[in-house]
């Protein structure tokens, strides 16, 4: 098939068209040709104390509801995004107008990528009756664990509100950003409670000789995993050698060594880390990836932008795909005063259940998603 427009702008066509359609139809001929794309900007801010005082509100994103001549809407979700002009908004738009008028049948869904994709997938699932984990390979867990989450930035008695927020509803444990000294925010958050497991996470920021702030954290008992610790993602000698020196466990952003599938394998090779962080590429990446480091024994938890409740479905349903994704997940929507789901995600004992319905499983509160939308 010839390219178009929408290939330019990261979608790529299927090279069989019918692969996908060839799958059970829901008891009628399916038309999913693409009618309209409505593109609705939203900005819904976080609860009061997630982010320390006097940090700007996050960018705006996209909500994306792609209607097909079969009735059947799909929904999607952006990433955080720039103003209305901006070269990515400019693309998004443009890449909306060439879907128009194409059959979501003849995409490719495990080549899309965004927001897009999201509303491939829940298009698809809601024509055949099958929920989005079912057309990621099958459901390898009924609950993902997911923990909460602290900014950087805070001071002590944030970082103290944070621990008791995280323990009142029901999670047991804290991702952390990071915090000097470190040892200090993790015995704020034993004071608060001793069972909290905090992943620490670094950000590639730690230079010098971090061995001894390593013992300090032993000490205190607490740590889960320290994530990117080296301020080189391709120090892979620096990860092997602190794996070495550690029992708390070492993870890799896959995110911040740019390589992608050739970078964890090189992580692999060189026994760099013990946890994966998988928090880039699509829904069929991901659980393609989980399974390349399920091969080497190597569990992994899905990374997060802190996005709304249609992203944060996704991301359930492919962890849900993903048999070793046992590590707590960034599943953050929670953390917003609406994540403009109709029926918000269910966080129970720090685990979260995946959908069963056709597609994501969610529907939109269009009231919300009125209350929060802002200028284009």
């Amino acid at each position: 098939m010839p390219r178009s427009d929408a290939h330019s702008e990261g979608f790529t066509f299927a090279r069989d068209s019918g692969r996908l359609a060839t799958l059970p139809p829901a008891g009628r001929q399916e038309r999913l040709t693409i009618t309209d794309v409505e593109l609705i900007r939203v900005c819904v801010p976080y609860q009061e104390g997630i982010m320390p005082a006097g940090t700007p509100n996050e960018a705006p994103r996209y909500i994306v509801k792609i209607h097909t001549d079969a009735g059947i809407v799909g929904l999607g979700e952006t990433g955080r995004t720039g103003s209305p002009d901006s070269e990515g908004v400019v693309r998004l738009f443009r890449a909306a107008e060439a879907l128009k008028g194409k059959n979501v049948l003849d995409f490719d869904l495990s080549r899309q990528t965004g927001a897009f994709e999201v509303a491939f997938y829940d298009i698809v699932g809601k024509a055949v009756g099958w929920p989005v984990w079912r057309l990621l390979g099958g459901l390898a867990q009924r609950r993902v664990p997911v923990h909460y989450w602290s900014a950087k930035g805070h001071t002590p008695e944030g970082l103290k509100a944070v621990a008791e927020r995280a323990v009142t509803l029901g999670f047991t444990g804290i991702k952390m950003k990071r915090f000097l000294p470190l040892a200090r925010a993790l015995e704020i958050f034993a004071s608060v409670s001793p069972a909290l497991k905090i992943t620490v996470d670094l950000m590639g920021w730690y230079d010098g000789d971090f061995l001894p702030v390593v013992r300090e954290l032993e000490a205190v008992g607490n740590v889960l995993v320290i994530e990117d610790p080296p301020p080189r993602a391709d120090a892979l000698d620096d990860y092997r050698k602190l794996r070495d020196q550690t029992s708390i466990p070492i993870a890799m952003h896959l995110y911040l060594n740019r390589e992608g599938v050739r970078g964890m394998v090189r992580a692999i090779s060189a026994d760099a880390c013990s946890v994966f962080n998988l928090g880039a590429g699509n829904m069929a990446e991901f659980v393609a990836r989980s399974y390349l480091a399920g091969e080497a024994g190597i569990p992994v938890w899905h990374g997060s932008g802190h996005e709304l409740g249609i992203l944060d479905a996704a991301m359930i349903h492919a962890c849900g795909a993903a048999p070793n994704c046992t590590y707590p997940n960034d599943i953050l929507s929670h953390q917003r005063v609406h994540n403009l789901l109709a029926t918000p995600i269910e966080f129970k004992d720090s685990y979260a259940t995946v959908p069963d319905g056709p597609g994501l499983g969610v529907e939109l509160d269009e009231d919300a998603l009125r209350r929060y939308q802002v200028d284009s």
